[in-house]
């Protein structure tokens, strides 16, 4: 398949040969109610996450946050965990600098119980659940999407803390681009190249991505590659037909296990996907939505000097996955009913072996959903889903949202639904430690929200306060050595962001969550802080040409394990800033800086790997 270099060397070609415009293709929407974004107005954006397709989220049953490009370039932030950070609900855990690997904790749910959509593509791994973060840029992306709360009625498995979709750009009319590239202390290097061209029928994009660094100790470097391509055709009515190419490449070094040193012990993983997507407007009351899709993923493994003779291993996960949708409006409501078909396969072997060899698990789903605009100011949304599987059986997701506009500048809402994660392929049958009899993990939450915007939009409050619990948790049993469903937790939390303009484009947005978790031992969850927040000043800063980007992040007491002796340990917080801004010196041409933990706090986000110090950024970005 396609990989990043020849992505990049792509979107470089087609920049060379085509002419320049005579003017730059539009600028891509703002509004977001995520911090550091600056819209015009608060409230209102576009989400397809939340109701399966493009709905505004003004009276939206459901919490969600839009990250918009220009929130993107502005922060100058290369990969998702940098912007997941600044989200309600939301805990972003790094073992070590960049490149180590990254979980995120949505409303307290386990780092495998939320959904990753690459434009409504499924990316969790089918081996053993879960997703790394740290290999995703930002590169490419028109808005990220974050929809809190049990989505598993539309999306399926996983979906249980929420759902997070990443929405690439398309080409707009006319020809656009740009190239950036900046360089920093301990060797940082990033460099990145776009280019889109659209007419009234036809549009494609490419974009190319690379980053490498080096860590504070021996054997700490890292890189990153992505190549993507985005391309599709229009036909009356807006319908379209798309292909979309997307190839990730990582390798990052491993410093050390424990207390002891691994001067050559490292990984790589390369992840894949295709997909056509379909969007066919079929008269005045009917539009279908269809994706097939490909995603492959490749994990190795090497460290030729371990003790116990474990030096190798390979893994491989192949997802191929149908999607239908179907959407009637009628009336007040809007009916949408669909399916889905997934056929994993995994293969892994290591220095000991084989442990699997293509092993495959098939899953069906069927849905429906109805948004009944009940009246004026009542938005119902109620769905359902079944699952099924002959490996661990069947499971039935419910939802029910009801969205109160109450006042002209008030608005209410409140949610109750199930979600699942099914058993992995690993939990089912990885040799000795695989249980065929598992059965889906399953969550039952509630969410009681309300917002206040007023009628000019320059001021948004929003208030969300949640409880989720968790059954029927696979964890591993030491006494048998096999995975069970032996684990249960209970969590409940709020959620408080705000934000205001403080001028035509420059935000000051922030936010707060509490979280108190508890497992039916009575502990709290490890890495989940009881107090988390963040606040962003955002946007042009005074001068036309001078844009900029600040954050304070702040994370909270947490229990976690002592990585010597295995042990619980509370682990202290911290509070960490990071600096960007960009100046316009001509109008295709800017000069960037950025700062990185400026204050140069020390601090773990994962006991016993220490995160990076004080790093500063300089680059220069061209558009056209």
């Amino acid at each position: 398949m396609f990989r990043p270099s020849f992505i990049l060397s792509l979107a470089l070609s087609i920049a060379a040969v085509l002419p320049l415009p005579a003017r730059a293709a539009a600028e891509s929407p703002t509004g977001s109610a995520a911090p550091g974004t600056k819209p015009k107005k608060f409230g209102g954006q576009v989400t397809v996450t939340a109701t399966g397709e493009e709905t505004s989220t003004a009276g939206t049953p459901a919490a969600v946050t839009v990250v918009d490009r220009q929130h993107i370039e502005d922060s100058q932030i290369d990969t998702l965990p940098g912007l997941l950070r600044r989200i309600p609900g939301l805990t972003v855990v790094q073992s070590g600098d960049a490149g180590g690997v990254t979980s995120v904790f949505m409303r307290g749910t386990n780092s495998n119980q939320t959904l990753v959509l690459f434009d409504g593509v499924r990316l969790n791994s089918p081996y053993f659940g879960g997703y790394d973060w740290s290999v995703l840029p930002t590169a490419g992306l028109e808005r990220l999407e974050v929809v809190r709360g049990p989505f598993s009625a539309l999306w399926g498995g996983d979906a249980m803390g929420g759902v997070v979709n990443l929405i690439p750009l398309r080409g707009s009319r006319g020809l656009a681009g740009n190239v950036f590239a900046e360089g920093g202390e301990q060797g940082w290097k990033r460099g990145q190249a776009q280019v889109s061209w659209g007419s009234d029928r036809l549009d494609v994009m490419a974009s190319g991505f690379y980053r490498e660094g080096s860590g504070t100790l021996e054997n700490s470097d890292y890189s990153l590659g992505q190549g993507l391509v985005d391309a599709g055709f229009t036909w009356a009515s807006g319908s379209r037909v798309g292909l979309l190419v997307q190839s990730v490449s990582s390798r990052v070094e491993i410093p050390f296990t424990g207390a002891t040193t691994t001067p050559r012990r490292h990984q790589s993983s390369d992840q894949t996907l295709a997909a056509v997507p379909l969007s066919w407007r079929m008269g005045e009351h009917w539009d279908l939505q269809a994706t097939l899709s490909h995603v492959e993923r490749d994990f190795s493994f090497r460290d030729p000097d371990d003790p116990f003779g474990f030096t190798s291993s390979d893994t491989s996960a192949d997802t191929d996955q149908i999607r239908v949708v179907a959407t009637h409006a009628a009336g007040a409501h809007r009916l949408s009913f669909g399916g889905e078909w997934r056929s994993d396969t995994v293969s892994d072997r290591s220095t000991f072996g084989t442990n699997l060899d293509g092993r495959e698990m098939g899953t069906t789903g069927l849905f429906v959903q109805d948004l009944w605009r009940v009246s004026r100011k009542v938005r119902l949304q109620v769905g359902a889903r079944w699952d099924d599987a002959g490996a661990w059986g069947s499971q039935l997701s419910p939802r029910v949202g009801l969205g109160w506009r109450v006042a002209r500048s008030w608005e209410v809402h409140a949610s109750l639904g199930r979600g699942f994660r099914q058993p992995s392929v690993g939990e089912l049958y990885f040799p000795f430690s695989g249980n065929p009899n598992l059965n889906p993990e399953t969550s039952t939450s509630t969410e009681l929200g309300a917002a206040y915007t007023p009628a000019e939009g320059t001021f948004r409050l929003e208030l969300n306060a949640f409880t989720t619990s968790l059954d029927n948790l696979i964890e591993l049993d030491y006494a048998s050595y096999a995975f069970q469903n032996a684990g249960s937790a209970d969590i409940q939390g709020v959620e408080l962001a705000a934000g205001t303009l403080l001028a035509r484009d420059l935000s000051l947005q922030g936010q707060v969550t509490w979280l108190h978790t508890e497992n039916g031992a009575g502990n709290e969850l490890l890495r989940r802080p009881e107090w988390s927040g963040s606040l962003t000043l955002s946007g042009r800063l005074g001068p036309e040409s001078l844009r900029g980007d600040l954050t304070l992040l702040w994370v909270g007491r947490r229990e976690d394990i002592d990585p010597l002796t295995f042990g619980r340990i509370s682990t202290g917080g911290f509070l960490t800033a990071d600096l960007a801004l960009a100046w316009r010196v001509l109008p295709p041409l800017e000069l960037t800086f950025r700062v990185q933990n400026l204050t140069d706090r020390n601090y773990e986000a994962v006991a016993g790997y220490p995160s990076p110090g004080r790093r500063f950024i300089g680059g220069l970005r061209a558009s056209f």
